[in-house]
């Protein structure tokens, strides 16, 4: 009987311990539990010492899935997250905070501030494509953090995407987020790259910036050459599909960096632009920085 309650006790040791994510290899747990079973079929031994040798193979087990699991924490791999959904803003006692839900879980995006912010928030109305790795920071305004989080605003209108959630006590929001940096880049820099949202060509204060010093560099060393590129991309969802921009998507933006470049003041024979026809490579983890257009100054 005492036996049995050992036994019974190690496989509620083990379901705890499954349903906590604590195990690394699932074949450990059946070799321990077979061990067991093996002791209650063996006729041979002696009722107490049958149990002294279970107990202490149970023993010796829960410390070996200890040190399994405190492995698995150590070496934890990076858990990216790339997923479409609607945004949720939750109001609070100073800037409301973005929030978005994927598979059941809620995630915080940022907080609603300035166009001049380092984040720069999505709409009510469109889905948006998420793309950023699970924080193992605290939660704030109830959501998981996600860090090196890039939000794209899907064009398409969707009125399903007005979801509004009052400040409630113990949701409480970040310290407000500070402007973007616009310090100058070294006069040194040659290369320079301009990140862009899932298929748009749009600009916001910070990528402008970008520009705006790659011109600055230029109109230093004078009639420098200037070589412009661009490129397109597919994102990989968590859920395996694959979201592709538009064709011409390259084009588009190295044209229009292209234009601006050149109502900037620098000379329009001194540019040579140029674009990948074909998708950059993806993998998952980092799509998110293919989008771009390069400039390089020779």
């Amino acid at each position: 009987m005492k036996l049995k309650i050992v036994l019974v006790t190690w496989r509620f040791i083990i379901d705890k311990l499954v349903s906590s994510e604590l195990i690394i290899r699932k074949s450990f747990i059946y070799f321990s539990t077979n061990q067991l079973n093996n002791f209650l079929n063996t006729k041979e031994l002696k009722p107490n010492r049958m149990l002294h040798k279970a107990t202490l193979t149970v023993l010796f087990s829960i410390f070996t899935l200890i040190a399994f699991s405190q492995n698995k924490k150590t070496n934890q791999p990076t858990k990216w997250l790339n997923f479409v959904s609607c945004p949720i803003i939750r109001d609070s006692k100073t800037l409301p905070c973005w929030l978005v839900e994927y598979e059941g879980e809620l995630y915080y995006l940022g907080q609603q501030g300035r166009t001049s912010s380092a984040f720069y928030p999505p709409q009510l109305n469109h889905q948006v494509l998420v793309e950023g790795v699970i924080s193992d920071e605290p939660r704030i305004c109830g959501g998981i953090p996600l860090s090196n989080v890039r939000i794209s605003v899907m064009q398409e209108i969707n009125r399903n995407c007005n979801t509004i959630w009052p400040a409630e006590e113990g949701y409480e929001p970040p310290k407000p987020i500070p402007p973007a940096s616009r310090s100058a880049m070294p006069d040194s820099l040659r290369e320079f790259t301009i990140p862009f949202d899932f298929d748009s060509d749009f600009l916001t204060l910070h990528t402008t910036l970008i520009v705006s010093e790659a011109v600055r560099i230029a109109h230093i060393l004078k009639n420098a050459k200037i070589e412009v590129t661009g490129y397109r991309a597919t994102t990989l969802l968590s859920n395996e599909i694959q979201m592709k921009e538009k064709e011409n998507m390259a084009e588009i933006r190295v044209e229009k960096i292209k234009d601006i470049l050149i109502e900037l003041g620098l000379p329009k024979e001194n540019i040579r632009a140029h674009f990948s026809e074909k998708s950059e490579p993806f993998d998952g983890l980092n799509d998110a920085n293919k989008r771009r257009v390069t400039i390089k100054i020779i």
